[in-house]
Order: C-alpha cells, then structure tokens, then sequence
C-alpha cells in the first residue's frame, strides 16, 4: 500500500515537472519573438503616419539616435571636397520587361531590377530595389527632409542595397547595408514627362495593396540633372522598422512636376476603404551630433521656392569688358553733366548780381519843359 502510494507521488511529481517545464519554454520562445520580431518587423505590427508618437513603443529602432527625416541646416553643414561624385548605370531601362507599381497603403511604390546600380560614389556598389514618394497635400507641402525648416511639396527616394549582400531584405539591419537617393519635388508650370511615366497609371492602383505593371523607362529622368551638388549624412529608414543603415544622400537640385501631377498623388491613392493616402511623411528627427556633410560649398544651390531658382549675383559677375565700360562711360558723363549745370547756375547767378549793379548807377531825371 506504501509502495503504490509513493509510486502515486513520483507520477504527480513528474507530471508537474513536465507541464512546468513545456509552459516555462514556451513563455523564452514568446519573449525572444516579442524581443526581435516584433520590435524589428514592420509587418508584426499595425503602423501610421497619425501616430508616430507611437512607433518607437512597437519598433525599437525608431527611438534611436541616428534617425531620419532630418532638417538640413545650410549654415551648419561641413563642405567635404573627397566626397565623390554619384555614377549611375543601368537606369536606362527598355519597356520590356515591365515594373511592378505599388499602392502599398503607404507609399506609391515601383519595384526596380537590381541591373540598375550606383558605380560609383561609395566604397561598394549598391543595387537598386525599389522608389518611392511622400507627399503632402496642396496646404501641407510633403517632403520629409527639409532645408533650414523649408519642406518641399515632395519628395522622391530611390533606395539601394550593398551588393554585398543577397537582397534588400538581408541588407536593410546591416550598418552599410543601404544607400538612399533623395531629391525633392517641386511644382513648375509644365507637366514633367518623365514623372507622367508613373503617375498616369494611379488610377491602376488607387485602392491599397493593388498593384499594375508600367513600360520600363530611363529612370535616371526622375532624378536632378545635376547630382553633383549633394548632402550626405548617416541617417535611418524613414518609415518602421526604422533600422539605422541608411548613408543618405540629397540632392540639391529640386525636380519639378505640374500642379496638376502633383494634385493626382495628392487626391489619387487611397490607404484603407475611403480613408485618402496623402501626408505620408515623418517629422524632422533630432540630429545627435551626426554630421551633415555637402559636396559643395554655395549656400544658393538649394531653391527654398520651389518654383524657381533665384541664385545671387554680384554687381561684378556675369558682366563683359563692354558692360563695364557703358557703365564707366555713363559714370563719367553723369559726372560731367552734373558739374556743367553747377557751372552754368554759378554764372547766371554773377550775372544777376553784375545787372543789379548796373541798375543802381542810373539816376533818373524828370523832363523839364525848357528842355523839350
């Protein structure tokens, strides 16, 4: 009777055992999937433009010291005359085969074949993955970047990955695992050509996670004509899991696109049922120290009105011999003329006096009848 009960006893014992064990390995997996993939992966977790506030509680990397948007200070950035210049290749791209265009519920995505590649300007080569755009709406500007507190009605990003690596995916958490080209977008008086490429099929892909295949084209067009006046700092993903790998670089020259291109991403894509996609940019993030460096050194490069550049110039620049001696010439008979008329109002003022003069000397003698 003892011996069953005690073999009772090691049974319950060891059941126990068992159930706290398996409960107890359960608890470590949940913990390590709440510590990395929740805290890393933008698809665990539900996120939007309305609650940034919040992103840093879901993403850990989002509450880091190297994070992106940033506002560009002109006054403070350091002039680097190593940094070299941005060489593309392989962005001319044919019609065939097609690129894949994106309402992702929160950008206007198009995916890009990794042919399309930075050769120069980094110490690797980088491989293009995808562009994207943020905006605003016609009385909020968009850009997510800003140059001494100025945003931009928009702005495009057009990401790579270190060839070093397999995909965008495996690059996106490794510190030099991406490099982003910026520019921001400004508003001119005519449709751009280039642009229209993408934005005349929106209607394609206004409801979220609906997407439609576009003609390949030169996508160097969306980008500035000149890439060598750029900034250049260290900086984040902009949107969660928000990793801190991105060297970015923003080029100063703003493109431009219609009021009317714009409008169409503006009131197009929708996030959601009804709910309209636009706004879709981050705030400003403090800087920490980071430096911001620029491959050049003119603080005009950058166009705070969008729609158009007003670069300064002195008195003496642009001018030829000619322009210079018209104007000595002109100097010199203003000088002349001025001098002639003070001389001329000098004499009439003598010659009133001399009349004067003249005038007192004569007496005047009434007729006398005997002398008629």
């Amino acid at each position: 009777m003892q011996l069953e009960l005690f073999i009772t006893v090691l049974l319950i014992q060891n059941q126990v055992l068992v159930a706290t064990a398996s409960s107890s390995s359960e608890e470590d997996e949940n913990s390590e999937h709440d510590g990395t993939n929740d805290k890393n992966s933008s698809h665990e977790h539900h996120w939007g433009y309305d609650d940034q506030e919040g992103w840093s509680s879901a993403f850990q990397h989002c509450s880091g010291q190297s994070q992106s948007p940033i506002d560009i200070k002109t006054s403070k950035v350091i002039y680097d005359s190593s940094l070299p210049h941005i060489e593309l290749d392989g962005y001319d791209l044919k019609a065939d085969p097609t690129l894949k265009l994106q309402n992702n519920g929160h950008t206007l995505q198009l995916s890009l074949p990794n042919t399309m590649r930075i050769v120069k300007g980094f110490d690797q080569v980088y491989l293009a993955a995808q562009l994207h755009f943020h905006w605003g709406t016609i009385a909020v500007p968009g850009s997510e970047h800003t140059i001494d507190n100025i945003h931009f009605p928009a702005e495009i990003h057009v990401v790579h990955y270190n060839s070093k690596y397999t995909n965008s995916s495996e690059a996106e958490s490794k510190p030099d695992g991406l490099a982003v080209l910026g520019a921001f977008i400004g508003i001119g008086l005519k449709d751009n050509e280039n642009y229209e490429k993408i934005l005349s099929a929106l209607n394609d892909v206004s409801i979220e996670d609906s997407g439609t295949d576009i003609p390949g084209f030169n996508v160097r067009h969306l980008l500035p004509n000149n890439l060598e006046k750029f900034y250049r700092y260290k900086g984040s993903l902009t949107t969660p899991p928000c990793f801190q790998t991105v060297n970015w670089t923003l080029f100063s020259e703003t493109v431009m696109v219609s009021r009317r291109q714009l409008a169409a991403l503006e009131d197009t894509l929708k996030a959601g049922h009804k709910q309209l996609l636009s706004k879709n940019f981050r705030a400003a993030q403090l800087l920490h120290g980071r430096p911001v460096l620029a491959s050049f050194t003119s603080s005009q490069s950058v166009n705070k009105d969008p729609s158009e550049i007003k670069p300064r110039v002195t008195p003496s620049e642009g001018m030829s011999r000619g322009d210079k001696f018209a104007i000595a010439f002109g100097a010199l008979f203003i000088v002349t003329l001025l001098s002639s008329l003070i001389y001329i109002s000098k004499l009439r003022k003598t010659n009133s006096i001399s009349n004067k003069d003249t005038r007192q000397d004569v007496i005047y003698k009434p007729a006398i009848k005997d002398d008629v």
